[in-house]
């Protein structure tokens, strides 16, 4: 897709990675002697990379600062049964291949006597700046082993954090550390901040309960999410996350419910997706069933960043389950069959971008299109075509219009023309729509609106 990101500049999230070192300190520092060893450390902003389930949990992170690191604050512990307990500052130097602790008397660590190498343990590293020679303000940390967050790097301070240190060496060990992106969250009514590590996008999650008799309910509902790739669960990252309404009835209310997952700098936004699955919970007004699986499918990185707004805000994904408006794409009902398409430009110089969604149920279609870039104040028409391919779309085989009639008109929403399309289409016989393409229509042509000049395409693809 066209320059995502510059599209929805408003949106990304950026996230730092410093390679960490293994060489000789650089620096007329004289070799260690036979009964020491010269221990110096990299502090390595971790990529990210999730191994294991993440608790959602608050846990104290500095927030994230474009300053430069000055000191390394070291908790250490060394010896016999780690029988010496050492708390270090010392200065952070550079060279091309990272960061690295500069040498410190403190760091020489004796050798017991008839042995050849010590055992040292890191249980805390704190990264602050430089305040005039002496440190100021913290701006990274190693999560400690157990805490919230250690599962987001590949080793964590702590017990296990312990290697071998041999005598007349120089040793340089990588330690990972984070920080936090600090993001307001749209809550339409109630505020509350939450933090972001980096490089870690929120995800939030709101949803209510209909009645067949039409009284809407908060619900209560919970979520587990699983690292995806073509749109099949693979590892774990959350179960049983719960989001429980407080109170009772029409006065029982709730937060939105939001999460961490990765936003992986090496992979393309619309690469990297997670699984998600939402199940109503019995406790939910107004709802007298069991806990029923009402929502599921993948959601990419580049959907997630969908729900960004200006000013460092937050949409959150609703869901309406019982109700008019039903369960919204990306995810969908177990039943139903699903279908999406990445619209993409046709002509280079138009920066268009978004997603079209199809669900059908039975004979039922429902239909979203979310696009940026499209004419504001204009009525774009959009159609299913007959063929799979953008190069060749063939015929019209479905319109995307509105029942009472007309086609979607792009508004301008946080600075930019957006384009927000849903409906539900009764009475469709269209088989193969994993087969078929999207295509919306609309664009200046030498100072004039052409409305059925082609604009986008996406191909489908059942997910």
């Amino acid at each position: 897709m066209k320059d995502l990101k510059k599209i929805l500049a408003f949106s990304a999230i950026f996230a730092l990675i410093l390679v960490g070192c293994s060489k000789e300190e650089s620096g007329g520092v004289d070799s260690p002697g036979s009964d020491t060893a010269i221990l110096q450390l990299g502090p390595l902003l971790n990529d990210g990379a999730t191994r294991a389930a993440i608790k959602q949990e608050a846990q104290e992170l500095p927030e994230c600062s474009d300053e430069e690191p000055g000191f390394a604050q070291i908790s250490i512990e060394y010896g016999p049964d780690d029988t010496v307990k050492e708390d270090i500052i010392v200065p952070i130097l550079s060279d091309d291949q990272g960061l690295f602790t500069a040498y410190s008397e403190e760091l020489e660590l004796p050798i017991p006597a008839g042995e050849t190498t010590v055992s040292v343990t890191v249980t805390e590293f704190v990264v602050w700046t430089n305040d005039g020679g002496s440190p100021g303000e913290v701006i990274w940390v190693a999560p400690i082993e157990g805490s919230d967050f250690a599962d987001f790097v590949d080793q964590p301070v702590g017990p296990n954090f312990t290697f071998e240190l041999r005598a007349g060496s120089k040793n340089y060990v990588n330690v990972d550390v984070i920080c936090y992106d600090d993001r307001d969250v749209n809550l339409y009514g109630y505020q509350f901040f939450t933090i972001t590590p980096i490089p870690l996008i929120e995800f939030c999650i709101f949803g209510n309960y209909c009645t067949p008799e039409g009284r809407h309910y908060v619900a209560s509902y919970s979520v587990n999410v699983w690292e995806s790739v073509d749109g099949e669960k693979g590892d774990p990252i959350y179960t049983d996350l719960q989001n429980n309404v407080e109170g009772e009835g029409s006065d029982a209310y709730a937060d939105p419910l939001c999460f961490f997952v990765p936003d992986r700098l090496d992979v393309d936004d619309n690469e990297e997706e997670y699984y998600v699955e939402i199940t109503l919970l019995p406790d939910t007004p107004g709802y007298n069933g069991g806990g029923e699986l009402i929502a599921e499918g993948p959601i990419t990185v580049a959907e997630i960043k969908f729900f960004f707004g200006e000013n460092g805000t937050l949409d959150y994904y609703h869901f309406q389950y019982g109700c008019d408006d039903g369960v919204p794409p990306p995810f969908g009902r177990p039943e139903a069959k699903r279908y999406k398409a990445c619209l993409k430009y046709l002509d280079s110089d138009d920066e268009v971008a978004g997603f079209a969604y199809l669900s059908l149920d039975g004979t039922t279609l429902q239909a979203v299109t979310s696009v940026f870039g499209l004419t504001p104040g204009e009525m774009h028409p959009q159609h299913i075509h007959e063929n799979a391919s953008c190069g060749d779309y063939g015929a019209v085989a479905l319109a995307l219009d509105y029942n009472e009639g007309g086609f979607p008109v792009s508004e301008i929403f946080n600075g930019v023309p957006f384009l927000n399309y849903a409906e539900t289409i009764p009475d469709v016989f269209l088989p193969n729509l994993e087969d078929r393409t999207v295509v919306v229509h609309g664009k200046m042509v030498d100072g004039e609106y052409v409305a059925s000049e082609p604009v986008a395409c996406g191909e489908f693809d059942e997910y």
